[in-house]
C-alpha cells in the first residue's frame, strides 16, 4: 500500500480522495520493490470510513506495478489502514485516554459507540503507546505523528496489519 500524505485530516469525501489522487504523478511514486515509474491504475476497491453522521463509502484506485506486479492501494494519510475509524479520531480517543479525561462525549454521534472507543484504546495500549514512549513521538500535530511512525516503523500510526506501507509526501 502506498499512503499519499494530506494536509487537511479531517477532510473525508469521494471528491477530495479523487482530486488528491488525480494530482498525483503516477511516475513519481515507488513501489516497494524499489522501482519508480512503473506503477499504473489497475483496479478500484471500496472501503467504509466512519464519519459523524454516516459512513462514507470511499473507492479506493488500486495500482499496479510493471516490474514485480505486485498491486499496491492508495490511501490518504487520513485513513488507517485496515480501520473503519479515521486517524483523526484515532488521536481524539488516545489523547483523551491519555489525560485521563471522560470518555463519554467520544461517542455523541450515532457512527462512533462506546465499543469503538474501547476498540482504539485496545489497539493503542496493546501496540503503540511504548513505542511512541519509546522514541518520544508526540500525538500531535498530526503530520508530524504521521512522518515519524512512517520513519521510525514503516507503518501509519495505529496501523495493525503488519504490510508494506510507503509514505509518498509530495501530492503535486
Amino acid at each position: 500500500m502506498i499512503t499519499i500524505s494530506v494536509s487537511d485530516y479531517n477532510q473525508f469525501s469521494q471528491d477530495y480522495y479523487d482530486s488528491v489522487i488525480n494530482s498525483l504523478q503516477l511516475h513519481r511514486l515507488k513501489c516497494s520493490c524499489g522501482h519508480s515509474a512503473c506503477l499504473s491504475v489497475h483496479a478500484y476497491y471500496c472501503r467504509s470510513v466512519f464519519l459523524p453522521d454516516s459512513i462514507l463509502s470511499l473507492r479506493v484506485c488500486r495500482v499496479r506495478c510493471s516490474e514485480c506486479g505486485r498491486t499496491h492501494a492508495l490511501l490518504l494519510s487520513s485513513i488507517v489502514p485496515f480501520c473503519r475509524i479515521s486517524l483523526s479520531r484515532q488521536v481524539m480517543v488516545v489523547q483523551a485516554f491519555e489525560d485521563c479525561a471522560s470518555l463519554s462525549p467520544l461517542y455523541d454521534d450515532d457512527m462512533f459507540d462506546e465499543n469503538n472507543v474501547k476498540s482504539v484504546i485496545l489497539r493503542y495500549r496493546r501496540f503503540w503507546r511504548e513505542r511512541l514512549r519509546s522514541e518520544k513521538i508526540p500525538l500531535v500535530p498530526l503530520p508530524d505523528l504521521v512522518l515519524s511512525c512512517f520513519a521510525i516503523y514503516s507503518m501509519q500510526f495505529m496501523q495493525i496489519h503488519r504490510g508494506t506501507n510507503i509514505l509518498f509526501a509530495g501530492t503535486t
